[in-house]
């Protein structure tokens, strides 16, 4: 069964949510689900929620996020880039994928990682596109 984990960036819980749905309608399992609290604005993340989420990460076949994230993100980002088979970044605007410096380097120049350009609505239908084979028929 494919694992996948959506980074939370910039979502809301809504559409954290509507993404997660829309994976598990695919077959997939998730490695970890952030927990509803950690989306309010004044949200303390915990060591031990990032922990569990790093660890996660590390049982992941998919890793989704949506840049521009978080200070976060950027790490999420980097240790999915070392221990995942695939990395699935999304944009609404093409220019958050071009590199200004080194920390956005892994947005635009390393090798294996998916860009789209979409809006977050229309994510569920870029991962069917790209990852159809790994989508369960039934």
């Amino acid at each position: 069964m494919t694992a996948f984990y959506i980074s939370p960036s910039c979502l809301a819980y809504k559409q954290y949510k509507n993404l997660l749905e829309a994976c598990l309608s695919f077959g997939w399992s998730p490695s970890w689900k952030w927990p509803h609290a950690t989306f309010h604005n004044d949200a303390y993340i915990h060591k031990s929620l990032i922990s569990k989420a790093l660890n996660a990460i590390s049982r992941t076949d998919i890793f989704i996020a949506v840049v521009p994230g978080t200070a976060s993100t950027n790490i999420e980002i980097g240790t999915a880039y070392t221990l995942c088979q695939e990395i699935f970044l999304v944009a609404k605007d093409p220019v958050h994928f071009t590199q200004t410096g080194l920390a956005d380097a892994h947005l635009s120049v390393l090798p294996g990682v998916k860009r789209i350009c979409c809006d977050v609505g229309e994510i569920p239908l870029m991962l069917r596109q790209e990852y159809l084979h790994l989508i369960d028929a039934g």
